[in-house]
């Protein structure tokens, strides 16, 4: 019994056990319920979750979760979270409607699954397939299991293997980011994991790896994964080696730039991929793509428009082959694969220059650094011979960087000015330079192009090259010179010099040698320099022999706006070009038209902005033909109407408003009696009101202002109308009474005999085609009044012409014979001759005859000279009348209808087509019908423009309004059904149907476009239509553009194999709508939902409705209000903004463009371009005032400032770091305080001060604040708050209120622009004096009135001393002053490097006598000491110390430097006595300034001209002997100037030696430019020439009348006794004492023979008669 029931026990217990794992495993096998919280936190958490809706007491749901929980372990072995949510709210925040249903999150991005949940291996294939793992943007993260599937199922895998917390993986990961589209165009998916194990399984060592899995087999990449160009070149590389398949790649546009770039063969099919004949040309080159990959030549195609644009394809299919980014074009015949194989091969092979479109060409220019172009001409033998030869150079070109091209188009090389081929020109950085040696040299070629891209010299263009200059570049630089003219090329030369820093700073230089161009600038003397900003000149007026200074005026212009000065053409062609201009007539000798300059410079910027330049002209001739006797005086013109400033020009703030107003308001201008003349005679409508003498209330007066009320109106219809006070021009014309108005048309007046205070009536009347006909003349109208014409009148006759050719006078006429016939007849009959308006209306060569009817143009192909012909021709159109006839058209003119009209209908057909004619006869009974409801009716047979459309079948009917197309897919035939579609889709709201071509278009066009994808077969497109239309008129309105598409292909394309489906694109970037497309306001908002607007790297352009709705929905709001035309600084500023767009995103501000004037006036802005700030928490705009908008950073600044105000506030700083900016800052106020109890005015003061930290950035002053009691202390701060500003380190105290913010603003812009001397204590004069290496003080006392005086002739002369590297300061400190021995005040002490001087004469009576001693040499030397300098001191003595030695130093990091510097100064004094300065200087700018890179560093400036040595210079003896040598003393060209010490020197060294002694006089100055000439053929004949200005030192060789010449041969002078003025002579003379013998003139041999005697006949008297010894007597 026991054992029965132990028995029964233990098969109970197994019996749990299994209950127990059975409950487990189903458990396992469950799909989690989570609720809302739940999941969000899941999403939050996981890359990929999948989510089961359903409801509960749902069958069908529970049916589908039991087949959906087979693969919930399958979902977790691929890394996809599996839940299910019953909550009906959660599901429909999703889109969820039905139940049950699937979401896939990626990301936190759902997709749905819209198949069969029943079939589970569906569902797990769609959540475990790449495509549902693919995340926008980004490479997918994968795992092992994932990773496996991806590489079974996919042929071309690339994978990153990389690792947590490693920094290279990131920066790897990131530029890798790049190509991951690429990739996926090219078909290779591009995966990343991170899983080290795997990794150590394929050895890989070292992460980030990428491995490459080819149809499974993995390749390791080895290459740098820092390259993205490189990985992709290598994973397109391993692609097509182990593509089987003879495919060729498919591209898209940015692809195929990415690949042009990164490959350096490349062959490029374009092709249209609706195109038959492309798809079989296509087969059949894909059977050479293998060879061509084995020859390294890289194919893809591409079926995109814009790119066949861009690269000037415009027939396809077309061959382009790219060889290091240049591109060539086959133009062979694309089915013979054979020789396209061949070709490619030998384009790979040979040394050919590509030849390039139009459209290739300008691609090149804008991108190659160095661009060679030939223009040829292929039917030219001539051409043909350069060609071959040039071939010999390519490969060198390439080698040297140069990319060599040929082009063979006319009208290129005309735009050019080239107009005999063959020519070749050199394009550097888009500068282009023409050769004019001989072509077939290849060699010569070649040495000039070389030597173009080596040596610095200055491009020369021809006049219609500079003309596309000035229009392209915003900063130019040209010179105006004569080849010939030897003063043009010595100015030349100096001028290369500074060319490569003008590349440097973004000034483009170039030269022309063309007097008739330099005339037209008003430009007499040559050489003349001439910079243009944007199109407006300057005149360089100075030395253009000194290119420093030259390059500082350059420079100072590129930095600073100032008010151009100009010639009487510069303002002509400026009056000419400029829709908008300010012109200042002025005297520039007249002191107080300087005040007003001075005034309005201040505006300059303002105006610049604005779209206004603003010149200045002193011609008194000019002022006199606008009638100005006073000047100054300023004159606006608007489209070359002027109109003349009446207040007060010294105030700077009126004159802005004014010219502001002028620009933003139709006002009538006021113009003088000369400038009515010339508005006459060159105008065709100029209404003048004559207003006589008039003062403001009278009634004349209030005429005016009401006549201010149909401007616009009269603007509209072409005429000008303008008022003066003036009587003498209407007493010419009839006016006898006043006030009047007065209509000129073509010079004719009419005048108006109703009530002129009646606007109304005088409106009727200057519209009045009565008024405006001018009998038995044919009228001349402008742009606006013909397009007025044409909308008003049904049949219009016009004859467009040349105004001043012969030929078109001439039919004139003739024409003038019919024109009251035309009349008769009801045919206006009007001319033109506005510059472009040919081209706007289509008409390839003038004269031309076009006859509108309601619009529609017809050319008359005819004899213009036969009028009775053309007279027939147009009654003949006329009597055709609109009845039943659609009008014929071509596919140009068919272009410009679609512009023209809102609602426009096109017939489609082939002549050649048989049920063509039947269907147009069908169709011409209802074109009255659609002419009544506003429908214009055309027919074309221009095939090419409805293949363009996509259109293959014929005939077809398209229906345009404005300018998208919708394809009439019905009966065409049946004519009574085509009318009702017509009228339902111009009254109706309709959802225009396209096709695939159509679509292309519109994606390149549109910015905005919303695509229905439907199915006709599937019952619910119709009605998810009816839905959509009902919004699509509130789509328009917020710029979307919608259409509808019947084609399953493309729905599939873009993510809906079962239509219907909603795509929008934003340019040409698509997203899918996944919500429910009943719900119109859901898709309405979604449309319009600032989020899906936004588009990546640019501004958003939006219109007011969608402005609107997102100032509603963003918290911060940047707008830029800019006009498209118009306005030539938007789009320069937009690209600037465009910089700052995603900076200004990652900070949470949204920024947009808009192009509506009107509601910029409704914000406040009058002046575009224009930056307004919205805050959500502010109704009001805040208009961003801040000067150059094109300074994105300062912008950007004022964008975060104004985010959050409180976050602008004065920089706290201490110790070094402030020590280091009062160094470097040229004006910095610095503000001493404490935090602490000490102090308690301290904050409140700090408060104010935050209020103008703005307005001191702006007048350019920095502003800081410290507690560092150290550094106030070394300035003398002993009480706290203090101000402090320094300019150039120079301190000044502020000792007024600092709680007065306004006061201290003031004073701080006293300080800034004002010249004054700064106040200083003992303590910052004892910092200066360690900090300033040149130092005035003046000491003075308070309540002296010799002080006051002496301070104002101090003043006078501060910015002098400034510029020349000496800083003044005054100090009230007598026991400092008795400390260097100053007993009486005022007085002046120069320190020198801390060395004090002091001023010995009468200060109080010398005046500017203290400028000459401060700056004098002897008083700036030390004695034993190299001299250190600032930047400024050193820029000065190189403007007047023809030699100077300068030592750079770095005393903060450079070891040597004292070692060196204790060298040098042993040798100071001698190099002092050959006339060489010596100075040193510790600046780094400067030392970048002349390419120092290491310090120490000697150079030696010999006029201005550095040479730097590179010898030791511990080593005193060689620097000294190479100081002084006559190498480096030497400078070509020139005849060097010595001192006597130099001159002994040179007599030592030299054999020959020829020297120019003078003096300072003008006939001494004379005599050496004519010697300057024959300075290099002394060279040649080994003479060194110098030159000496000592008139002692003459006398010492009997020369006692200067200027004089003495050659000198072996230290033997010779006196040149002819005239110095005849340089061949002296260079005669020269040449024949160089090489005669000496000999002895019979002089010469009597005095040797008379010393010779007398020497022994000396010796004979002392040795012949010598006295014998006395002997003594025995």
């Amino acid at each position: 019994m026991i054992g029965l029931l132990r028995g029964t026990l233990v098969a109970l217990g197994l019996v749990l056990l299994a209950g127990q794992a059975l409950a487990h495993s189903a458990k396992a096998d469950v799909i989690e319920d989570v609720n809302a919280k739940q999941l969000e936190n899941l999403i939050d958490e996981n890359d990929y979750v999948a989510v089961y809706w359903y409801k509960r007491s749902c069958k069908d749901c529970d049916k589908v979760l039991s087949e959906l929980e087979t693969i919930d372990d399958d979902t977790d072995r691929f890394g996809v979270h599996f839940v299910k949510v019953a909550d009906k709210k959660l599901a429909k925040s999703y889109g969820i409607k039905i139940f049950p249903a699937l979401s896939f999150f990626r990301n936190k991005e759902p997709i749905h699954y819209d198949g069969d949940l029943m079939d589970e291996a569906n569902v797990l294939e769609f959540l475990t397939s790449l495509e549902a793992m693919e995340l926008p943007d980004q490479i997918e993260e994968v795992n092992a299991k994932i990773l496996d599937k991806i590489v079974e199922e996919q042929e071309f895998v690339a994978v990153l293997f990389y690792k947590n917390e490693c920094r290279r993986c990131v920066k790897a990961l990131q530029e890798l980011e790049n190509v991951d589209d690429d990739a996926d165009q090219l078909g290779i998916a591009f995966v990343k994991i991170n899983d080290p194990e795997l990794a150590d399984e394929y050895s890989l060592g070292a992460l980030p790896a990428l491995v490459y899995y080819r149809r499974r087999i993995p390749v390791v990449y080895d290459g740098d994964l820092m390259n993205e160009d490189k990985v992709l070149e290598w994973l397109v590389e391993n692609k097509n080696t182990g593509d089987d398949d003879d495919v060729i790649d498919d591209v898209t546009l940015g692809l195929l730039n990415t690949l042009i770039d990164s490959l350096d063969h490349l062959a490029v099919i374009f092709y249209d991929r609706d195109e038959s004949d492309d798809t079989q040309i296509l087969q059949e080159l894909e059977n050479i793509d293998d060879e061509l990959d084995s020859h390294g030549i890289h194919i893809v195609k591409i079926a995109d428009e814009v790119a066949a644009r861009e690269y000037g394809i415009e027939n396809t299919p077309s061959l382009v082959y790219f060889e290091n980014e240049i591109p060539s074009l086959y133009d062979g015949d694309l089915r013979n694969e054979e020789e396209v194989l061949a070709w490619l091969i030998e384009q790979l092979q040979t040394d050919e220059i590509e030849d390039v479109t139009d459209e290739m060409l300008d691609k090149l220019i804008r991108e190659a650094n160095h661009l060679a172009v030939l223009f040829y001409d292929e039917d030219d033998q001539e051409s043909q011979l350069v060609v071959n030869e040039l071939e010999n150079i390519d490969d060198e070109c390439d080698a040297k960087g140069v990319s060599f091209v040929k082009i063979d188009n006319d009208d290129e090389a005309k735009e050019y000015g080239i107009d005999n081929l063959p020519t070749l020109v050199y394009f550097e950085k888009g500068v282009p330079s023409v050769y004019s040696g001989n072509l077939l040299a290849e060699d010569e070629v070649l040495d000039w192009l070389v030597h173009q891209v080596e040596d610095d010299e200055i491009e020369d263009v021809t006049d219609e090259m500079l003309d596309r200059l000035i229009d392209r570049s915003e900063n130019l630089a040209v010179l105006f010179y004569d080849k010939d003219s030897r003063r043009s090329k010595k100015v030349l030369a100096e001028l290369e010099n500074i060319d490569d820093e003008c590349d440097s700073r973004g000034i483009l230089f170039v030269k022309i040698d063309n007097y008739e161009e330099a005339k037209e600038y008003g430009i007499d003397t040559i050489p003349t320099l001439v910079y243009f900003e944007s199109e407006i000149p300057y005149i360089y007026e100075g030395d253009l022999m000194k290119e420093e200074e030259v390059l500082e005026w350059l420079i100072h212009h590129m930095e600073h706006e100032e008010i151009a000065d100009v010639t009487d053409e510069m303002l002509d062609k400026l009056i000419a070009n400029e829709p908008f201009l300010a012109v200042l007539f002025y005297d520039k000798d007249d002191a107080e038209d300087h005040e007003v300059l001075a005034e309005l410079e201040s505006i300059d910027d303002d105006c610049e902005q604005a779209g206004v330049p603003f010149v200045k002209i002193d011609n008194d001739a000019e002022a006199k033909e606008y009638g100005i006797e006073e000047l100054p005086t300023l004159v606006y013109f608007e489209n070359r109407i002027p109109s003349i400033y009446e207040g007060d020009l010294s105030n700077e703030q009126e004159v802005l408003a004014w010219l502001l107003q002028q620009k933003n308001t139709d006002t009538i201008e006021e113009v003088t009696d000369e400038i009515l003349d010339d508005l006459i005679a060159n105008f065709e409508y100029v209404a003048v009101y004559f207003s006589g003498k008039c003062e403001e209330g009278q009634k004349c007066d209030k005429i005016l202002d009401e006549l201010e009320n149909i401007d616009d109106d009269t603007d509209e219809h072409g005429m000008h109308f303008v008022t003066t006070e003036e009587t003498s021009l209407a007493h010419e014309h009839g006016v006898k009474s006043f006030p009047a108005l007065v209509l000129f048309r073509n010079g004719e007046p009419v005048i108006y005999k109703g009530d002129i205070s009646d606007e109304d009536a005088v409106l009727r009347w200057l519209t009045d085609d009565d008024t405006l006909e001018i009998p038995n003349q044919i009228e001349e109208v402008n742009k606006r009044m013909l397009e007025r014409i044409l909308n008003t009148s049904e049949n219009v006759a016009v004859y467009f012409y040349a105004e001043n050719d012969k030929k078109s006078r001439k039919i004139l006429t003739e024409l003038e014979n019919i024109d009251d016939e035309c009349d008769d007849i009801g045919i206006d009959f009007v001319k033109i001759s506005d510059d472009g308006i040919a081209e706007e209306y289509d008409i390839v060569s003038l004269p031309a005859l076009v006859y509108f009817r309601n619009r529609f143009p017809q050319i008359y192909e005819g004899d213009l000279k036969d009028e009775e012909a053309l007279l027939e021709w147009l009654i003949d159109n006329k009597d055709k009348g609109p009845a039943s006839i659609i009008e014929e058209v071509d596919g140009k003119m068919l272009q410009s209808l679609v512009d023209g009209f809102e609602y426009l209908v096109v017939y489609f057909y082939d002549d050649n087509c048989p049920t063509c004619e039947t269907v147009l006869a069908e169709l011409e009974t209802i074109d009255d019908e659609t002419d009544e409801v506003g429908i214009q009716f055309v027919k074309t047979n221009d095939v090419d423009v409805a293949e363009d459309l996509g259109i293959t079948h014929l005939p077809a009917l398209v229906y345009f309004e404005g300018g998208v197309p919708s394809i009439y897919d019905g009966d065409i035939q049946a004519e009574e059904e085509v009318l009702e579609w017509l009228i339902k889709q111009r009254h109706e709201d309709t959802i225009e149907n396209i096709n695939r071509q159509m679509l292309y278009t519109l994606i390149d066009t549109q910015d905005y476009l919303a695509v229905y994808f439907f199915n006709e077969e599937n019952d619910e497109c119709p009605k998810v239509l009816r839905v959509l239309e009902k919004i699509d008129d509130e789509a328009a309105e917020y710029g979307i553009q919608m259409v509808k598409m019947n084609d399953r292909l493309m729905a599939k394309k873009y993510g809906f194999r079962n239509p219907p489906g909603l795509v929008y694109f934003r340019k040409a970037k698509h997203i899918k709508y996944d919500g429910d497309l009943y719900d119109d306001e859901d898709v309405l908002d979604w449309l319009t939902a600032p989020e899906n607007m936004e588009l990546n790297d640019a501004i958003e352009k939006v219109n007011r409705k969608m402005f609107e709705r997102i100032k509603q929905t963003t918290d911060y709001l940047a707008v830029f209000f800019y006009a498209e035309e118009g306005c030539k600084q938007c789009q320069k500023v937009l690209a600037e903004l465009e910089n700052i767009d995603d900076e200004a995103d990652a900070n949470g501000i949204d920024f947009v463009k808009i192009d509506d004037p009107q509601l910029a006036k409704e914000v406040g802005v009058y002046a575009l371009p224009a930056i307004v700030f919205y805050r959500a928490a502010s109704e009001e705009p805040i208009i961003y005032a801040g000067g150059d908008m094109k300074n994105e950073e300062n912008l950007l600044s004022w964008l975060l400032t104004e985010k959050d105000p409180t976050a602008d506030f004065i920089e706290d700083m201490e110790g070094a770091a402030l020590q280091r900016v009062i160094r470097d800052s040229d004006a910095i106020a610095v503000y001493f305080y404490t935090e602490d109890s000490s102090c308690e005015s301290c904050k409140q003061v700090l408060e104010e001060l935050e209020n103008i930290d703005d307005d001191t950035d702006r007048i350019g002053v920095s502003f800081v604040k410290t507690q560092d009691t150290k550094v106030a202390e070394r300035y003398g701060v002993m009480s706290l708050p203090a101000l402090l500003y320094f300019e150039h380190q120079v301190p000044t105290v502020y000792e007024g209120d600092l709680l007065a913010e306004e006061d201290v603003l003031q004073w701080l812009t006293l300080q800034k622009t004002e010249d004054t001397i700064e106040t200083i204590n003992r303590n910052m004069l004892e910092v200066m004096l360690e900090d300033t290496q040149y130092l005035a003080v003046f000491f003075y006392k308070p309540n002296c009135r010799a002080c006051d005086t002496v301070l104002a002739e101090l003043e006078n002369i501060d910015d002098e001393c400034d510029l020349y590297g000496i800083h003044m300061v005054k100090i009230q400190d007598a026991q400092l002053a008795k400390r260097y021995g100053i007993k009486t005040l005022p007085a002046l002490i120069y320190f020198r490097n801390g060395n004090p001087l002091i001023f010995d004469d009468d200060i109080t009576s010398v005046g500017s006598g203290v400028y000459e001693w401060l700056s004098d040499d002897d008083n700036r030397k030390l004695e034993g000491d190299i001299e250190e300098v600032n930047k400024i001191m050193l820029y000065a003595i190189l403007a007047r110390k023809p030699y100077l030695a300068t030592l750079f130093l770095n005393e903060d990091d450079c070891p040597d430097c004292e070692q060196v510097l204790q060298e040098l100064e042993n040798i100071d004094d001698e190099v002092d006595m050959f006339g060489i300065d010596f100075v040193k200087i510790n600046d780094p700018e400067a030392a970048q300034r002349f390419n120092i890179l290491h310090t120490p560093a000697l150079v030696y400036f010999r006029k201005k001209t550095p040479l730097v040595y590179d010898g030791d210079l511990l080593d005193e003896e060689k620097v000294f002997k190479w100081l002084t040598s006559q190498d480096v003393f030497e400078i070509k060209d020139e005849i060097e100037e010595v001192n006597r010490k130099m001159l002994e020197k040179l007599l030592d060294e030299n054999d020959f030696v020829a020297v120019y002694f003078y003096e300072d006089n003008a006939k001494s100055e004379e005599v050496l430019q004519e010697l300057e000439k024959i300075d290099d053929e002394t060279d040649d004949l080994d003479i060194t020439f110098v030159k000496i200005r000592d008139t002692r030192y003459a006398k010492k060789y009997g020369i006692q009348k200067l200027p004089a010449l003495v050659y000198f041969r072996r230290r033997f002078p010779s006196i040149y006794r002819g005239d110095l003025m005849v340089e061949e002579e002296v260079l005669d003379w020269l040449q024949k004492n160089r090489f005669k013998h000496p000999e002895l003139n019979l002089f010469m041999y009597a005095t040797g023979a008379i010393t010779f005697a007398f020497i022994m006949y000396t010796l004979f008297l002392i040795f012949c008669f010598r006295n014998p010894a006395h002997q003594k007597a025995a």
